[in-house]
């Protein structure tokens, strides 16, 4: 299921101006101006734009002989930390049939559509940099093995945006294949479309499991080291005054004054904002069994958004805003002033949550989590 990547590691000379900055963090026109500035960037094996993307086989075919990127073969350790989490991985090749087996298990609905496009990019580029981030259940060999291979000098430290990247080559074989080959599942935290994307395309041209495409290009985690976090709700009920929303909420569900909001709520709790007032509320737990119906978001859908607000769809509805959840509660806030509208924080669901939604084969509500920090794109390269 899990094999040593075969392919390429960025240079440690040039990574600053290889390794693409966090795409979520780009706005269009920053994206524009790093691709006509720096011809050695990676963002142009992830950028939508046809003209840009045209030049990434030729771009892929120069930076892999004029050591941009050097060659490898082996396991990679990679570690990524931010101002208040580290978390600490695996960089291999997984398999596609695992994940058409189920053995990588999903939290989100993929759109045909989209994976398409996804394996339509794979196939005109010709290769990858940006590892799909895996979940395994903690495991105390694999966790030796990778201990043992940081305590050395790391191959690559770069330092930018506010977060350090590094890595470390795992000398030898200590025995990490068959250890990754015995984890029963692994959980997509992040790439879902471009999971789904690598399995179009091996349906599409894969000849056999020694084709680069019946794999694809991976980050694997303890479930240990991940980090979940929320997305706060801004609703703006344009019929409604926020007053009349929040007397039909306190009809239903008794509230309370919340001076000084801080952390995160319990579980089961609430905190509501509107005209710059904080509230705290509890939710009981949905009359329908399964781990989806358990999560906050899912109660506070289906107990004040959806019947007292009318909000069917919250992943279509355009009256919900969406804030994330590591942005200071004063952003919320803010952008309920301006909106005249109510604000609902909940509180994340855990990495155990997000397993037992994937064990079940259930999806996690829209907007309910995401996996922070995010993995770093154009340190490895994989080509197909």
């Amino acid at each position: 299921m899990i094999r040593p990547l075969d392919g390429y590691v960025v240079s440690p000379d040039v990574a600053d101006r290889v390794v693409a900055p966090v795409a979520e963090s780009l706005h269009h026109a920053a994206r524009d101006h790093i691709l006509a500035t720096n011809p050695d960037t990676s963002l142009f094996l992830l950028t939508e734009d046809a003209e840009a993307r045209s030049h990434a086989r030729e771009y892929l075919d120069r930076v892999t002989i004029d050591g941009t990127f050097t060659p490898t073969t082996g396991w990679w350790i990679y570690r990524i930390t931010d101002e208040s989490h580290q978390q600490t991985g695996i960089v291999a090749e997984v398999a596609v049939a695992a994940y058409e087996s189920d053995r990588i298990r999903r939290h989100e609905h993929t759109v045909a559509e989209v994976a398409g496009h996804v394996a339509d990019a794979l196939d005109e580029v010709g290769g990858s940099t940006h590892p799909v981030s895996l979940i395994y259940r903690h495991d105390p060999h694999i966790h030796e093995i990778v201990t043992q291979a940081v305590a050395g000098e790391p191959v690559l430290r770069l330092v930018r945006e506010g977060r350090i990247q590094e890595t470390w080559k795992v000398d030898g074989d200590p025995g990490l294949g068959a250890a990754l080959d015995a984890i029963p599942a692994l959980y997509i935290a992040d790439g879902h479309h471009r999971s789904a994307g690598a399995a179009v395309l091996s349906r599409r041209n894969a000849t056999g499991p020694a084709d680069s495409r019946s794999h694809f290009l991976a980050a694997l985690f303890p479930d240990t080291d991940m980090r979940t976090l929320s997305y706060h709700r801004c609703l703006h009920l344009p019929d409604h005054s926020p007053a009349e929303i929040l007397a039909a909420i306190a009809r239903h569900f008794p509230m309370k004054l919340l001076s000084e909001p801080d952390g995160v709520p319990e579980p089961g709790e609430t905190w509501l904002f509107t005209e710059g007032t904080w509230y705290t509320l509890r939710l009981p737990h949905g009359t329908e069994e399964g781990p989806t119906s358990a999560l906050e978001a899912s109660r506070l859908q289906h107990q004040i958004l959806g019947p007292i607000c009318d909000v069917a769809d919250p992943r279509a509805d355009p009256r919900l805003n969406y804030v994330p959840g590591n942005l200071p509660l004063d952003v919320l806030a803010g952008t309920c002033r301006e909106q005249a509208g109510l604000g609902f924080v909940t509180r994340p669901p855990s990495v155990d949550d997000v397993i037992a939604v994937s064990d079940a084969g259930g999806i996690m509500p829209p907007k309910s989590t995401w996996f922070t920090p995010k993995i770093g794109a154009g340190i490895f390269l994989r080509r197909l």
